[in-house]
């Protein structure tokens, strides 16, 4: 599997300097683009600039943790495990004494 570059990802210069230009512009309190709740200027380095879905755009400055959490969830849809793993009906345990 070829390994993609920031660019092809979507992350290249362009998207490097519209982050620097939010991240210029936040003021202290601005609600994060994904749970709605305060974000600092001095959580610089803790915020990412959020893509649109269709990645044709940007949503705005969201939490880390916050935009991360939700491309994972994206990516999760439509996917299913690689390998079937049996169902297993659990054992009732063994007790040393049956009173």
């Amino acid at each position: 599997m070829e390994r993609l570059t920031t660019t092809q990802k979507g992350y290249g210069w362009a998207h490097q300097r519209a982050r620097q230009r939010a991240l210029a512009a936040v003021e202290d309190g601005t609600a994060c683009s994904r749970c709605g709740g305060p974000m600092w200027r001095a959580q610089a380095r803790l915020l990412d600039l959020d893509h649109t879905d269709d990645r044709r755009g940007y949503r705005g400055l969201a939490h880390r943790a916050c935009n991360r959490r939700a491309g994972q969830a994206k990516g999760m849809l439509g996917r299913t495990r690689a390998t079937s793993v049996p169902s297993v009906t659990p054992q009732p345990t063994p007790r040393s004494r049956n009173w």
